[in-house]
C-alpha cells in the first residue's frame, strides 16, 4: 500500500475512522468524540462537521487551516463488531502511539472484514425473533411459526435485492408486502386464532429501530441536521413498510384494527421470548460473540421490567422509559467489563420495544379517516390519535432511557 504524505496521512486516518463509524450507525456525538480522541492522540487540532452523507474535517496547522471531506457515506448499515474494532483501535493509538501507517492498514482491514454470522444464521435468528415477538403480543404457536416463516422469507428477499442494488425503500416495501401476503393467506386459510398479530409482526421486524433511536439522540445532543435527516429516513422507511403492509392486507382481505386488547403473558414467558427477540436482533446487528449473552440478558431483564410497569405500575409509555434506563445501566456495566460500546449491548436489547404495532395501527386509522372524510366516526379518530401519541412517546422513551445512565455517570461511547 502506498501511504500519503505526513499531513495527508493524518487527515486520511481521521477521515477513514470517522467515516466507518458514521456509515455503521454510530450517533453523531459518538463520531465527534472518537475523531477528537484520535486527533488528540496524533497531536493535531481538528474540527469535525458531520453530515448525513459525509464527514468534513478542518485541520489546523499553525495559522493555516485545511479542509478534508470524506468520500460519500453509503446507506447506513448496522455493524456493532466493526464499530467496536474501530473504537478499540483509537484506544490503542491513544495508549501506545501506534504508527499511522499501521493504523490505516488496520482500519482498511476492519472495513473489509466479513460479518461474524453467516447469512443463513441471520435468516434463522430473525425468523425466531419474529416468532418470539408474536408470542409477546399473545399470538398462538401457529402465529409464531407463520410470522417466523414470513419474516425469514422477507429477510432472504432483502438480502437478494440488496445484492442487486435495488432502491432501499423499494426493498423494504417488497419485504413488507411479501410478509403480509404470506401471513394474509395463512389467516384466510384459518391457520391461526390470532390473525392480527400474525399479520403485523413480519412488518414490525422491518421497523428501523436503531435509526429512530439515533435520530432522537442526535437531536437531544443538538446535532439537529443529522438527527432530522435520520428521522426523515426512518419515517420514509415506516411509510414504505406501511404501504406494503396495507396493500397486502387489502389483497388478502385481512383487516388491521386501529385498537385491540392484547392479553399479557406471564412474566416468565415474556422474559424468555424477549430473550429470543434480543438474540435475533443482536445477530442481525453483528454484535460481537463475547457480548452476545449480555445483549440477550439486557433484553430479557428490560422487557420483564416493562411488563411489570404495564401490569402494576405507570403503564407502557413510562414502562418503555424505565425499562430502557435499566438496560442502559446494565449495558454501561457490561461495556466497562468487556471494553465495548454501550450501543453494541443496548440496541439489540431495546429495539424489540420499538412500538411498531402502534405505529401501524395509527397509520391504518389515518388512512381510514382520510378515506371516510367527514363520515369518520369519533371512536376511529380518537383511537388513531391515541395510537399515534403512544407510538411517539414510546419511541422517545427508549433513547432517553438508554442515555440517562450515561448522562448521570458521564460515559458515552
Amino acid at each position: 500500500m502506498e501511504y500519503l504524505q505526513y499531513s495527508e496521512q493524518e487527515a486520511y486516518l481521521l477521515s477513514l475512522a470517522g467515516r466507518l463509524l458514521l456509515e455503521n450507525s454510530v450517533r453523531t456525538e459518538g463520531v465527534h468524540q472518537a475523531v477528537d480522541r484520535l486527533a488528540k492522540a496524533l497531536g493535531i487540532e481538528v474540527r469535525v462537521f458531520v453530515e448525513y452523507k459525509a464527514l468534513m474535517l478542518t485541520i489546523k496547522t499553525g495559522y493555516h487551516f485545511s479542509a478534508r471531506v470524506s468520500t460519500p457515506v453509503p446507506l447506513m448499515k448496522i455493524d456493532m463488531a466493526l464499530t467496536n474494532q474501530v473504537l478499540h483501535l483509537i484506544e490503542e493509538v491513544e495508549k501506545t502511539g501506534k504508527e499511522q501507517q499501521d493504523a490505516i492498514a488496520q482500519l482498511e482491514k476492519i472495513r473489509q472484514t466479513p460479518p461474524l454470522y453467516h447469512r443463513w444464521l441471520v435468516v434463522l435468528m430473525l425468523g425466531l425473533a419474529a416468532g418470539g415477538l408474536a408470542k409477546i403480543f399473545a399470538g398462538d404457536w401457529l402465529s409464531f411459526a407463520i410470522a417466523g416463516f414470513a419474516t425469514a422469507i422477507g429477510v432472504i428477499l432483502r438480502q437478494e435485492l440488496s445484492k442487486r442494488q435495488f432502491n432501499f425503500f423499494l426493498i423494504i416495501f417488497a419485504a413488507a408486502f411479501v410478509g403480509g401476503i404470506l401471513s394474509g393467506v395463512a389467516i384466510r386459510l384459518g391457520l391461526t386464532s390470532t390473525p392480527e398479530v400474525c399479520l403485523l409482526v413480519p412488518s414490525m421486524m422491518l421497523v428501523p429501530g436503531v435509526h429512530l433511536i439515533n435520530a432522537v439522540l442526535d437531536m437531544v445532543e443538538n446535532h439537529m441536521s443529522v438527527g432530522i435527516a435520520r428521522l426523515g429516513f426512518s419515517l420514509m422507511t415506516l411509510g414504505a413498510i406501511l404501504f406494503g403492509l396495507l396493500l397486502s392486507a387489502n389483497l388478502t382481505g385481512t383487516l388491521i384494527a386501529v385498537s385491540s386488547n392484547i392479553t399479557a403473558l406471564s412474566l416468565g414467558e415474556d422474559i424468555i421470548f424477549a430473550g429470543l427477540v434480543a438474540a435475533g436482533f443482536a445477530v442481525a446487528f453483528n454484535v460481537p460473540k463475547k457480548i452476545l449473552w449480555a445483549c440477550i440478558l439486557c433484553g430479557m431483564i428490560g422487557h420483564g421490567v416493562r411488563l411489570l410497569c404495564i401490569q402494576f405500575g405507570p403503564g407502557i409509555i413510562w414502562g418503555n422509559l424505565i425499562a430502557s434506563t435499566v438496560v442502559g445501566l446494565m449495558a454501561m456495566y457490561f461495556s466497562r467489563w468487556y471494553k465495548s460500546s454501550i450501543a453494541a449491548i443496548s440496541f439489540g436489547a431495546v429495539v424489540g420495544m420499538i412500538p411498531g404495532i402502534f405505529a401501524f395501527r395509527a397509520g391504518s386509522g389515518l388512512i381510514q379517516i382520510m378515506t371516510l372524510g367527514s363520515n369518520a366516526e369519533l371512536p376511529l379518530i380518537a383511537n388513531t390519535i391515541v395510537m399515534t401519541g403512544t407510538a411517539v412517546l414510546m419511541t422517545l422513551g427508549i433513547p432517553l432511557g438508554i442515555g440517562i445512565p450515561s448522562i448521570i455517570f458521564g460515559r458515552r461511547r
